[in-house]
């Protein structure tokens, strides 16, 4: 990672500032104190860099608080803030980097190594919450995908987006 960072260590964070998480909603309070026990909290300044596209990297990482601008070559992608998470592509599969992500703000996040996130995806509420922001993620990605594919359409019919079929 190219942050520099203050951490809490692991077990730094308290599970009751896991409550105002939606990702952890469904976890039950045993849950949560055993993902605060395996997880380790961050405080990134605005302006760092968390994760650089194409090198590698297994954390997980959830954002407490704070927004984080997501790039790919170059171009901004999406902004993620309290909630949501990154990182989880290589957490799950030992591939580079697909975005660069950089803190927006001052920001507060759990990071989960690889060892930790084995043990966590044991953990019915936050396994249940990875695979469901990971489906809207798809879910959005193909929206924007078919989105595109009419604009492309469009323009090879001579059409203007909004012109309709003729």
């Amino acid at each position: 990672m190219d942050l520099d960072t203050q951490s809490e260590g692991a077990g730094g964070t308290e599970p009751d500032r896991l409550l105002g998480v939606p990702w952890f909603a469904a976890c039950t309070e045993e849950q949560l104190r055993e993902v605060a026990r395996l997880a380790e909290r961050l405080h990134v300044q605005a302006g760092e860099v968390i994760l650089r596209e194409g090198r590698l990297g297994r954390e997980l990482f959830v954002i407490l608080s704070g927004t984080v601008g997501v790039t790919q070559l170059g171009r901004r992608v999406n902004t993620l803030g309290p909630g949501d998470f990154f990182g989880e592509l290589a957490a799950i599969e030992a591939v580079p980097r697909s975005a660069t992500v950089t803190a927006a703000t001052d920001l507060d996040v759990l990071i989960i190594g690889p060892r930790e996130f084995e043990a966590i995806m044991d953990v019915p509420g936050f396994r249940n919450a990875l695979l469901t922001g990971m489906s809207r993620r798809i879910r959005q990605a193909d929206d924007r995908l078919a989105a595109y594919a009419d604009l492309e359409e469009g323009a090879q019919d001579g059409r203007r987006p909004g012109d309709g079929a003729s």
